[in-house]
């Protein structure tokens, strides 16, 4: 079902760019997917020969531009129109105003936010309305600034007021720990606090992961910003498209007695009854993963709903109201140029992305195959536990390839029932045979919130540039309870 997306910002209108181009790079120039699977982000009209004489058709993305200064979305078209990709953003998609927010929260969400929300509303309106059925919304943001932040913020209130039944997926780059922006401690804290009492779920990206990983595992000396979308991106369109919902470990359609192999007459139900039931998928994963004939991996692959995005995800994800920050993690992570180098395997994908899990890493650090097994892992040696995940992989034989190690007690929380959800698409991913992409609601928040809420809690003692976010609005006490629903959020990540 079609999904309304919201570029909020300087920062969300660079990365939906780069989100869109990803996935028209997926969805019409691979072919891995089918056109039809397009219609979740694109709405298809006659083609434009004077901008597209090399197509057929032309597909408009869905989504509404927000941003006060107008340059910023006036660049952001320019590249969607120069893309390779069959896609551009529609005439009349954009709000924008005639000056910045100047990084200031408090301007930005209590000035321009109720300033530009009903033109922003009525964009919002329209889009829902070219949808059969509108799945949700996902809003791409900074959580640094003032328009992003601070404006960015009041549009998802606005959302939900409109649309109260509606999913809303915030998709948030965390700042750069040395970042240029002085005040950004109390932008993204006030940010963080009013987003978890509004959105069905919060994505974090951190800037410092996202530059890693172009300088330390894509080969590039000096990443742009445009670098560190098209990895964002990346990320994102690994979890975001199309695929569907498979047991962590399919059984054998049907047995015979002559087989000698006793198996379950159906797929594993993603809906196990408990801890018990999980363990006894786990211990049964590899006999069951050499039980497979052709015919058996066809049926299991045809099987499961297709997923959807929005509601799925987020009503599995973040099921818990205490966890509404989540991580996204990939692999492989390699360069271009590397990708037909590189032998791909499903056992030493899945092995990288659950070395990642257990440490808390974001990047794949080590060549593909070489990990050690991580299902002997002492338990006081896991460094990251989770609430929730979701497992998404695309790829040859991604329906039937066993997951078991993934349903792991260790590295959920004792407390949690049928943590895992498992999702898969025969299509290929970025060029990779073999893609895997795990969104969990794990530790990863803790170190960087510990951090930020250190620096915004020195800055309020002593009055720094209260008397900016004062000017338009914003008290301390506002500062106070802000901070009081991070700690809370900090306290339940920490206890897992």
């Amino acid at each position: 079902m079609p999904i309304v997306t919201v570029q909020l910002g300087q920062c969300g209108n660079q990365l939906g760019v780069s989100w869109f181009d990803s996935l028209a790079a997926e969805l019409f120039s691979s072919g891995n997917l089918g056109t039809c699977a397009a219609d979740a982000y694109f709405e298809q009209h006659a083609a434009n020969a004077a901008t597209r004489s090399n197509s057929t058709k032309q597909w408009t993305a869905r989504a509404v531009m927000v941003d006060m200064e107008p340059k910023v979305i006036y660049s952001a078209k320019q590249q969607a129109v120069a893309s390779n990709h069959s896609w551009c953003y529609g005439k009349n998609c954009a709000v924008s105003g005639q000056s910045g927010s100047g990084n200031n929260w408090a301007l930005g969400h209590n000035k321009y936010g109720p300033a530009v929300a009903p033109a922003v509303l009525e964009l919002v309106r329209k889009q829902v309305e070219a949808c059969d059925v509108c799945e949700g919304f996902l809003l791409l943001q900074s959580m640094a600034g003032g328009t992003g932040a601070g404006a960015g913020t009041y549009m998802a209130e606005a959302l939900i007021d409109e649309y109260s039944n509606a999913h809303m997926l915030n998709c948030c780059i965390w700042p750069f720990a040395a970042g240029e922006v002085t005040v950004q401690p109390y932008n993204t804290l006030l940010s963080m606090s009013a987003l978890a009492e509004v959105s069905s779920g919060i994505l974090l990206m951190q800037n410092e992961v996202l530059h890693a990983t172009c300088t330390r595992l894509l080969g590039i000396k000096q990443p742009s910003f445009q670098d560190l979308n098209a990895v964002a991106a990346r990320g994102l369109a690994g979890a975001l498209l199309p695929c569907k919902v498979r047991p962590p470990i399919p059984a054998r359609p049907s047995s015979s007695p002559a087989g000698g192999a006793v198996t379950s007459s159906r797929p594993l139900s993603t809906g196990s009854k408990g801890r018990r039931r999980q363990q006894e998928v786990q211990q049964h994963a590899h006999a069951i993963g050499k039980q497979y004939t052709a015919d058996d991996m066809c049926q299991v692959e045809d099987a499961g709903h297709m997923l959807h995005m929005m509601a799925d995800l987020t009503c599995h994800l973040f099921s818990h109201p205490s966890y509404r920050l989540a991580s996204i993690r990939y692999a492989p992570q390699l360069p271009s140029a590397s990708i037909e180098f590189t032998t791909f395997t499903w056992p030493a994908t899945l092995r990288r992305l659950k070395a990642m899990c257990l440490s808390g890493s974001f990047l794949d650090d080590g060549p593909l195959g070489t990990s050690a097994s991580t299902a002997a892992v002492p338990r006081h040696k896991y460094k990251n536990k989770a609430a929730t995940s979701m497992l998404v992989l695309r790829g040859n034989d991604a329906g039937t390839v066993p997951v078991g190690e993934f349903v792991d007690a260790n590295w959920y929380a004792a407390w949690a029932v049928d943590p895992l959800l498992v999702a898969a698409h025969r299509g290929e991913l970025g060029r990779c045979q073999h893609a895997a992409t795990l969104l969990a609601t794990d530790q990863a928040c803790v170190v960087p919130l510990e951090a930020m809420l250190a620096k915004a809690y020195a800055m309020l003692s002593a009055r720094a540039y209260i008397h900016q976010y004062e000017a338009h609005g914003l008290t301390k006490s506002e500062f106070d309870q802000c901070f009081a629903v991070v700690e809370d959020a900090l306290a339940a990540y920490a206890m897992l």
